[in-house]
């Protein structure tokens, strides 16, 4: 019995060698590498198995038995993993899948090659030979662990051969029952074993041999499964048009690529193809088994395409229909052109512009009535003829090309030149080729308007530029727009820094007023001479009148304001001095109602009383005189004030020490004694100067108590900022410091009261401040600083 079996064993091996090179002949198709080592490791197995029967060495048993054991477990991997490559699955799939079973095996050999790890507990000592085989051994975790494995194996090759089966058992019957025996034998053969020969030794290595023989004879000697996913022709693979194939009960059996893309669908086998495609029932072959070309819509991914789908029905070796080719064509992109030239056509019909349509090299193919109107060409006059015969030298007709929208200058048959602007748009020709259609549109009237607004544009820019008052632009959120130069310079700002900026000029303490009349300009109003405050680059503040508007857009909308802005700084400063001059009118005319009055009935009664009197009349003129001379003198200072008032002339730096010197020289005396101690260089009209300095010399001796033995003594002498005059006379009353500036205040009996309010308005029409304080020596000291 025994050696039979071994005889088997042997003979198997055999097969199996020679199974070896029909499958390494084919290593490069689907499935073959892995035939190879199924076959290598089926036959190094049963050799093993053949040693492991034969030896009666118990060492030696245990080692083949391992050698087996181990070349079992290859032998199912390699089955399932050509049973995977055959039906076609994904390659990364099916690696991961064999990568993972192979550490089986390879836990095997370590586990053989490691103390204490077997598969089987050792039996009892002195058995051989065939008691081996009979004895009662002991499996151990990891011979269970490696049935485990194979099981898993089997289950799994015979689930992807059974579905490989049924898909195909309709189209290829003799590659089918190859199948259906590669995927039936290892069970068959087990269960017959079990249940009906009951032969102690294993017989499922001949299983897994008539498994692997069906399988290579079915990939690679029957060659019937060139049109199924295990082995399809590489020309439906890479052709260009999707190709389906359908069996008799119309289910998908299998899709090359382009077809997967194309209908963007990677789950279409098993499927019915009427799910696929609409009215495929109609669509079946004729009784020549072809169907030609014809156009139908799908829908995918929610998108409408066109394809163009024909069918052929093909028999296996018996003649007998198995299944229909379906060759897809993707016609989506031919039939929007189409439909886009049908759109094409349609403008000529319905459309009111001029329209016309140019091939490749710009030359007119077809225009509509409007075109042949606006140009003055009847019929088919210009077909044929480049565009340049109606449109001027421009240069998107010379160089060749159009932008999307341009203008150029149309020229008609009478010779008129019309401004037109064109639309262009590329387009297939009727031919195929590439062309373009136009819209033109007469755009006369368009360019006047134009050009009118760009001569107003040009005056108006060149009116706010040339404007000698500051005119200012700003949108609705204060960001300026405009800024002239006269803005500029008022403001101190350039415009640069500030367009696109919000405007700079409302000061801190002025914002609340401002923002209302802004709002009222917004709001619609006309703002026309409002006095203000602005505020300057540098700081300051300056008194401006403005102007303003509101702006709108062609709808009416206000979008903005503009300002025209004038300074009002001198015109405050006259209308200051025109307060004050009033002021002094006032005054002058209480003068001549006051003072001049009282010389003049002094001169009046002493001529009377020189009429009246006999005798000498000499003191009574003298008296007369002495009040007629008063009042020249008040005369004389009254029409200073009057006619010099505030104003100054030019002023030039002067030394101090040569204003005093001419002064002084204008009011000498033998009562007075001059000093000037370090006077400084000042900015000043120095006519006006030497009058305020002779008004304080005059003063200080008059007041002064100065004598030709005892003269006052007058100092100029410089100040931090500034200049004073002292002097060492008898001084102002506290009481009377207050009054000392007021027009016609004097303490001297002969004095007009007018020559402090000369100092003084002399002083102010410099910028200086004034003061009076009592001098060390106890007389008075006049203060000027700049």
């Amino acid at each position: 019995m025994y050696e039979r079996f071994v005889l088997s064993l042997y003979f198997l091996a055999g097969v199996s060698a020679l199974f070896v090179g029909v499958a390494w002949r084919k290593r490069d198709s689907p499935g073959g590498t892995p035939m190879v080592l199924f076959h290598v490791a089926l036959a190094v197995g049963a050799l093993a198995y053949a040693r492991d029967i034969a030896s009666t060495a118990l060492a030696t048993q245990l080692l083949y038995r391992q050698i087996a054991t181990v070349a079992q477990g290859v032998v199912a991997i390699a089955w399932l993993y050509a049973a995977l490559q055959y039906a076609g699955f994904d390659r990364s799939l099916t690696r991961r899948v064999v990568g993972l079973l192979a550490l089986d095996p390879l836990v095997l050999v370590v586990g053989f090659l490691l103390p204490g790890l077997t598969l089987f507990r050792t039996p009892a000592a002195g058995m051989t030979g065939s008691l081996l085989h009979a004895a009662e051994t002991q499996p151990t975790p990891l011979f269970f662990a490696h049935m485990g494995t194979i099981l898993v194996v089997a289950l799994a090759g015979t689930l992807v051969l059974v579905q490989l089966f049924v898909r195909s058992r309709h189209l290829y019957r003799t590659q089918a029952a190859a199948v259906l025996v590669a995927a039936l034998a290892p069970w068959t053969i087990a269960l017959t074993q079990q249940y009906f020969l009951q032969v102690p030794e294993d017989a499922t290595i001949f299983a897994w041999s008539i498994s692997g023989v069906a399988m290579t004879a079915g990939l690679y000697t029957f060659k019937t499964l060139d049109p199924v996913p295990a082995a399809q022709s590489a020309i439906v693979e890479t052709m260009g048009d999707g190709t389906v194939v359908v069996d008799v009960d119309g289910r998908i059996s299998d899709v090359n690529p382009a077809a997967r893309a194309l209908l963007h669908d990677d789950a279409l086998v098993g499927r019915d193809m009427s799910s696929v495609i609409e009215g495929w029932e109609g669509m079946r072959t004729d009784g020549n088994g072809h169907r030609d070309w014809e156009e139908i819509s799908v829908t995918v991914d929610g998108e409408e395409r066109y394809l163009e789908v024909e069918t052929t029905s093909f028999t296996d070796r018996f003649d007998d229909e198995v299944g229909t080719l379906v060759v897809l064509r993707d016609i989506t992109d031919r039939k929007r052109r189409e439909q886009r030239l049908q759109q094409y056509k349609l403008i000529f019909d319905s459309v009111t512009e001029p329209v016309y349509v140019l091939d490749g090299d710009d030359r007119v193919v077809r225009y509509n009535d409007p075109f042949a109107e606006l140009v003055g060409y009847d019929g088919d006059a210009l077909v044929g003829e480049p565009i340049s015969a109606v449109l001027g030298p421009e240069p998107t007709v010379t160089d060749g090309g159009f932008s999307d929208r341009t203008e150029a200058t149309v020229r008609t048959a009478s010779g008129t030149d019309v401004p037109c602007e064109l639309d262009l748009a590329p387009v297939e020709l009727d031919d195929g080729d590439a062309g373009r259609v136009g819209i033109i549109r007469d755009i006369s009237r368009r360019k006047a308007i134009e050009s009118e607004l760009a001569q107003t544009t040009e005056r108006l820019e060149t009116l706010v530029e040339a404007s000698p008052l500051a005119i200012i632009a700003h949108d609705t959120a204060g960001v300026v727009d405009v800024w002239n130069p006269a803005a500029a310079s008022l403001f101190g700002w350039t415009a640069e820094e500030v367009r696109g900026e919000t405007l700079p000029i409302i000061p801190e303490d002025g914002s609340e007023e401002l923002l209302e009349q802004h709002e009222r300009v917004q709001a619609g109003a006309h703002l026309t001479g409002w006095e203000t405050e602005l505020r300057c680059k540098d700081g300051r503040t300056i008194p401006a009148r403005v102007s303003a508007a509101p702006i709108r857009d062609t709808d009416g909308d206000i979008v903005g304001s503009v300002s025209i802005i004038a300074d009002i700084t001198e015109q405050k400063a006259r209308q200051r001095r025109l307060e004050r001059q009033n002021e002094r009118l006032d005054e002058f005319a209480s003068l001549v109602s006051h003072d001049l009055r009282n010389p003049l009935q002094v001169a009046a009664g002493h001529i009377q009383l020189a009429r009246t009197t006999d005798g000498d009349v000499t003191d009574h003129l003298d008296d007369a005189e002495n009040a007629l001379t008063r009042m020249e003198e008040l005369i004389d200072d009254t029409l200073t004030l009057a006619r010099q008032g505030r104003d100054i002339g030019e002023t030039e730096s002067v030394p101090t020490t040569r204003l005093a010197e001419r002064a002084w020289a204008n009011v000498a005396t033998e009562a007075g004694r001059l000093t000037i101690a370090d006077p400084p260089v000042v900015d000043c009209d120095p006519d006006r100067v030497v009058e305020l300095l002779e008004n304080l010399f005059s003063n200080a001796i008059r007041h002064g108590g100065g004598t030709e033995s005892d003269p006052v003594a007058v100092t100029v002498g410089a100040l931090s900022s500034g200049f004073y005059v002292a002097d060492d006379g008898t001084g102002i009353p506290d009481g009377d410091i207050g009054k000392v500036f007021e027009s016609g205040f004097t303490t001297a009996a002969d004095g007009t009261g007018f020559g402090l309010d000369i100092v003084e308005t002399i002083a102010d029409a410099h910028g200086w401040s004034m003061s009076v304080t009592e001098s060390e020596s106890g007389g008075a000291r006049f203060e000027f600083r700049v």
